[in-house]
């Protein structure tokens, strides 16, 4: 016949049972880590291998880099991946700078350094109609000083080059109001701010598509573009 076990054989029974029991959920536990760090290598690895344009240019906002990861522009404003709207009352504002797709204020190089607009000069157009006229007003700072400007509307956004910039609006007239452009001068001051309006007797209707208007120097380059959504 057996024997029962006794105390000692119970305790030992009980004490293997918890060892393993211990080792089992320090095994999970160890497996849980292993992978969070792999996970977080992972992560870090992805992130140091985004292209140089998806950290600080406006390529940041882009979908491919949105799809690579996180990014950050340093213009944000200037070259969102949306379409630029106007502000409340017709209000349009903007800093210059090299051409994106998106961009309200597009300055372009020239030969004379004097003319050049510089990057992040600002400017703000307020474009205003009734029934029988139209009304743009424009306000710049931090352009170069004593320099005069020609802004023109034209058809067609701004375009990466000026070439490229669609043709001068023409509104035909007839009778009083014979046919006729947008045209706004302006000469700075010692700061480089200057302000300026004009007023013509006409609505520029919206299929004519009057979508920006262009900034000539003195020597009739192209310097600049403001686009009109």
């Amino acid at each position: 016949m057996g024997r029962s076990p006794g105390p000692t054989s119970k305790t030992l029974f009980l004490l293997t049972a918890l060892t393993a029991v211990s080792l089992f959920f320090t095994a999970c536990t160890n497996a849980g880590n292993q992978e969070d760090t792999a996970n977080n290598a992972t992560s870090s690895a992805a992130s140091s291998t985004l292209p140089s344009d998806c950290e600080t240019g406006p390529e940041a906002t882009s979908s491919s880099c949105q799809a690579a990861g996180p990014g950050r522009t340093v213009a944000a404003d200037r070259c969102s991946d949306t379409s630029p709207t106007p502000l409340d009352g017709g209000v349009i504002e903007g800093a210059f700078g090299p051409w994106c797709e998106n961009a309200i204020a597009t300055s372009y190089p020239t030969g004379n350094t004097e003319s050049l607009i510089p990057e992040g000069a600002e400017m703000e157009l307020t474009i205003s109609e009734t029934d029988m006229d139209t009304t743009i007003d424009m306000q710049v700072q931090d352009f170069p000083a004593s320099a005069t400007y020609q802004g023109i509307l034209h058809e067609g956004p701004c375009a990466e080059s000026p070439g490229d910039i669609g043709p001068e609006y023409i509104h035909e007239g007839s009778g009083d109001n014979p046919n006729a452009n947008v045209v706004l001068d302006f000469t700075t001051a010692s700061d480089g701010s200057a302000s300026a309006a004009v007023t013509v007797p006409f609505v520029v209707p919206d299929n004519a598509s009057g979508d920006s208007l262009v900034l000539q120097d003195t020597g009739m380059q192209i310097v600049g573009c403001v686009r009109i959504p």
